[in-house]
Parts: structure tokens; sequence; C-alpha cells
């Protein structure tokens, strides 16, 4: 690209106006004179500025860009590397609001938006899209591993990045050459984001990068701020005034003090304020439904409704998109943020009890609304995998199609089963109703794949062959005893420490603690089914002992995990000295042969 590419030249758009002046060094070029660009219609936000391409951020929240970029860069496809003029960068099909921020490291770029979901396009061969790969995308592509996060702020930095989220956590991936992106290992490529664990227990509030000038272009320091200042007030702000317009230092002849019915005004236009706001909030949040509750609700009921009144919020959480709910969640988060700012701004103020107890009570709301959604995402979920067993062609009678296509029939359902078991098993229930609705559903399965054993082995013996009665029975337990073999002591600690769940501990010891009760309900969820013998246990062919031998498996595989996870802080602990003295610091994934 030239500088002649950014003026009136025959390409250039007939509503184009004066975008921006730019001067200085950009890439191997130097303008020394201001050049004005004139390419862009509308007005600009932001621009970033890569090697030879600029991507411009417009007021509406859409980005345009040209130049020439060979790694995907401009976001336009891979056939248009090279583009004269500003051309639209279109998003996926599940892109929602508008763009509100756009980063560029070496060769990528971060797009941020008004949603709280970050989209990456460019180089990824340092992993630094956080794409769980390390290909390059020529269009943007949503950032998964931060889906289910409401991201307020993104940096890109050579070939890392950086996220900032609601709740004050950082995400960072990409290159980790020398561990440099602080999060406790030395894997050197990091493909998704992964939380800073050392900044658990305090709320980030931003995110910013200076230049310390260090060589090789690598001095550039990141910097998350915990406490900011408040805003500028207007008398020291430029061009304000030490009182407002208007104001005298005449005394006022009151009963009460100047302070005290300053104070008193001040108290009663700040709730008004609130009120207002509140207001509009609860407005909104009925507009969004899900989460509200089902009956007895004056402002949004679902009782005594007519006919062309719409669906009542329990059939909007039975019937509605599950990608809807996930967004309903996400506008919560906004709200209960809102709220949290104002309580943070209005918290050195005199007088707002009754304004705090207000805004307490509305993200207490938001929270339960929250919760709702989460339980219909789990319940939803389970109907799915109930519903994929409707339709199926079922042959009811096993010796009237022969033996062959019989047994070929009973493998294909048996495998549906267990394929539906596991499926089923994997889910996460955030409440205990739902857990027990999990392990009510995951029993029924059992039952069917015994149902289907036994009829495998009935069958055996129409073909003259010898049937097993002992195997169904014993392979349920087999099945028992695999996921326990399957969970995995160190998973549940890379999920706590490395990958987040938004938790934050005083102590090792607290931390410790939470891990062996959540290893112990893990385990305990494995084989509880067992404590329904009336329907789990098969004592005509099964002896009694080889329950109670899984049982004592499971108490000893829970002495096992404390002391293994005691391990595993140890290390933790040993590598956070080494790091401080600059020594080699072990991977703590060596330790995962001696603790799965």
């Amino acid at each position: 690209m030239t500088g002649g590419d950014f003026g009136h030249g025959d390409g250039a758009p007939a509503a184009a106006e004066n975008n921006f002046w730019l001067w200085g060094t950009w890439g191997k070029r130097v303008i020394k004179a201001p050049f004005l660009t004139q390419k862009v219609p509308g007005k600009i936000r932001d621009i970033i500025i890569g090697q030879n391409f600029i991507i411009a951020l417009k007021e509406d929240g859409q980005l345009v860009s040209w130049g020439e970029d060979k790694v995907g860069c401009l976001g336009l496809g891979s056939e248009q590397v090279n583009v004269q003029d500003p051309k639209k960068i279109f998003f996926p099909s599940d892109f929602k609001g508008k763009v509100v921020d756009v980063q560029y490291g070496r060769h990528h770029v971060l797009a941020l938006t008004s949603s709280g979901k970050v989209y990456a396009w460019g180089d990824n061969n340092k992993g630094q899209l956080g794409l769980s790969d390390q290909q390059s995308r020529y269009e943007p592509v949503a950032v998964e591993g931060l889906r289910t996060k409401t991201v307020i702020q993104v940096l890109a930095l050579d070939h890392m990045s950086y996220a900032l989220t609601s709740d004050g956590n950082v995400y960072a991936w990409g290159d980790n050459t020398d561990g440099c992106l602080a999060l406790g290992h030395d894997k050197a490529v990091v493909d998704k984001p992964e939380p800073m664990m050392r900044m658990q227990g305090t709320t980030v509030k931003k995110l910013v990068v200076r230049d310390c000038g260090g060589s090789a272009g690598k001095g550039k320091t990141v910097i998350a701020f915990v406490e900011l200042a408040d805003p500028l007030p207007q008398k020291d702000s430029i061009g304000g005034f030490d009182r407002p317009l208007g104001e005298t230092d005449r005394p006022l002849d009151l009963v009460l003090s100047d302070d005290m019915e300053k104070d008193i005004f001040e108290g009663v236009d700040l709730m008004r304020q609130v009120m207002d706001n509140t207001q509009a909030w609860w407005e909104d949040i009925l507009k969004i439904r899900h989460g509200s509750p089902y009956n007895n609700n004056p402002l949004q009921a679902d009782t005594d409704k007519k006919e062309g009144d719409g669906p009542t919020a329990m059939q909007l959480d039975a019937y509605v998109d599950v990608e809807r709910l996930a967004e309903a969640m996400s506008e919560l988060d906004k709200y209960i943020e809102a709220a949290r700012a104002q309580l943070f701004e209005i918290r050195k103020k005199k007088g707002i009890k009754n304004v705090k107890f207000m805004l307490s009570l509305f993200m207490d709301d938001c929270k339960l609304r929250k919760e709702k959604i989460s339980s219909a995402r789990h319940a939803r979920e389970l109907m799915k995998l109930k519903r994929a067993t409707k339709g199926r062609k079922e042959e009811t009678d096993l010796l009237s199609i022969g033996a062959d296509r019989g047994e070929a029939y009973l493998a294909e359902q048996i495998a549906a089963v267990l394929s539906q078991l596991s499926e089923v098993t994997a889910l996460k229930a955030q409440e205990i109703y739902m857990q027990e609705l999990q392990d009510s559903r995951r029993e029924v399965l059992e039952l069917k794949h015994k149902a289907l054993l036994d009829q495998r082995e009935l069958l055996k013996s129409y073909r003259s062959q010898k049937p097993d009665i002992s195997r169904p029975g014993l392979e349920i337990l087999k099945s028992r005893w695999d996921d326990l073999k399957r969970f995995s002591i160190y998973d549940l600690y890379q999920d706590c420490n490395l990958r987040g769940q938004g938790l934050t501990f005083n102590s090792d010891e607290e931390m410790f603690s939470f891990l062996v009760t959540s290893s112990n309900a893990k385990i305990d969820q494995i084989i509880q089914i067992d404590d329904d013998r009336l329907v789990s246990r098969d004592s005509f062919t099964i002896p009694g002992i080889c329950y109670k031998l899984l049982a004592e498996n499971a108490e000893l595989r829970k002495m096992c995990s404390a002391y293994q996870l005691k391990v595993l802080l140890m290390s933790s602990e040993e590598n956070e000295e080494k790091a401080r003295a600059g020594k080699t610091v072990k991977n703590p994934a060596a330790l995962q042969n001696s603790t799965s």
C-alpha cells in the first residue's frame, strides 16, 4: 500500500469524509508530513494500523479494512488479502450487538462486542487467537473459551492476548515463552484462554500496556489496576469551575447548617436518580422474561392467560433456543455489573443506606434469575438427550426377525444407551434437584442397559448357546468401575487452578479443603446410584460382596485423592518459591501420571 491509496483516487467512495491525519514511521516507510485519510464514509471511533493495512471501527460498530496482509488480519477471507478500498468485515451468524473495541498484536486482531464476546482472526502460530489450535484464520471466529464469560476489555500484545471479564478476572493465551503470560506454568504455547490464578482474590478493573524501553521491541509491561481513583471533579477538569454557576458565598439563615442541608438534598436527589435507573433496568429485565417466576407474578402473570397473549415464562424456558437462554444470562450479567458500578460510585456518599438496600435487592433478583435460567438450560440438555431416543425403530419381537438380526439390533441399542449414559454423566448440575434429576435419568439408562444385556443372553439360549446369566450384572458393575478409573484428580486440580471457575481462596488450606470435598462428591456421584439397592443391584446373579468391593474401592480412592491433592499443592508452592528465586520451575503436568 502506498500513501496515494488514502486520497481521492478513482477507487475512493464518493461519500467518504475526512477521517484522520497520520504521520511518522509506518512499517518500512516514514511519513514526514501529516497525511489526511479520506477513505471511510461516516465517523470513525478508532483505528488499528498494521504493517501494510488499516482497520477502522466506525461509529455504528462496523469494522472496515483495506491494504495488504497475507496472514488474514484484513478479516475479509483467504481470497482477499490485498484490497485498495475499505471493505466491511463480516462476522459469523451467531454475532450479536456491535463491535465496541478492536486490538492488534503483532499479526493478529481481537474484537470485543457490546454483548461481551470476543472474536479473533489473523496469524495463530503461537495460539494467540485462543481457538485451541495453531491454524491462522482469515475471517473473524468466536473465542469459544470465553463464550460463557462477559468480557469488558481485550488486549493484544505481540503474539499474546488478554481478556478482562466482568467479574474482575484476567485470562491470557498465546506465546508463553519463558512464562511471559504469567500463568504459573512453562507451557510454551497456550492455545486457549486460561485464568491468571495469581491474581485470584482481587477484582481487576482495567488493563493497560506501558512501554518501558526494553531492547528488540520487548520493553512492554502489562498493568492490571485493582483500585482506580474516582474521576476528576468538575472543578479540577480542564475548563471547570470552583463552584456551580450561580452559587454565592452568602450564608443562608437557616436552622440547618449548610453542610447538613446539602447532604439532605444530595441524598434525596441520589435516591431519585437511582430509583429512575433501577426502574428502567427492571422494565428491561421484564422484557427479557427468561428467569422470571412462573406463577404469582403480578407484573408478568402466567395464570389466566388468554389465547394470543403469547407463551408463558415456562413455555419460553421449555422451547426457546438454548442460545437465547445464554444471551439472557449475559444480559443479566450486564445489569448486575451496572448496579455494582453504581454501588461503587456512591460508596463514599452520605445517607445512602436505602439506596444500597434497593441496589442490593435488584442485584439479588438478577442473580436468582440467572440461577433459574441455568437450571432451565440443564433441564433442556436432559430433555434433548431424552428426546434423542424417541423415533427409533423398535423391533418388538426379536425371535421373529432372526437370531443374527436380533443380535445386531441389540448391539445397536446397547451402543445407543451407553452413548447417552456417557452424555448424561458428563452434564454438570448446579442445583441439588437438577443433580437428583440427572441421577434418576442415569439410573433409568443403567436399567435399560441391564435389560438389553439380559435379552442378549436370553437370545443365546434360543441359538443353543449357553447363556451367562451373571454377565449383564457384571457389565453394569464394570461400567461403574471404569467411571471411577476415568476420574482424574489432576483434571480436577487443573479446572480449579488453571482453567478457573470464578473461585477464590484465602489460603492453600482452604483450597485443599475445597478440592478434597469436590473430589469426594465426584466419586460419590459415580457410586451413589448403588444406594438404591432395590433398583441398582442384581442380587439374583451377582454376589453382594462385589458391590461392597466397589464401594470400598471408592472410599480408598477418596483417601488417595486427599494425599495426591496435598502433593500437588506442595509442588505448586515449591514452583512459586523457585520462580521467585529464578530457578527452573517443575511443570505440574509431570505429576499427572502419579495423580491420575
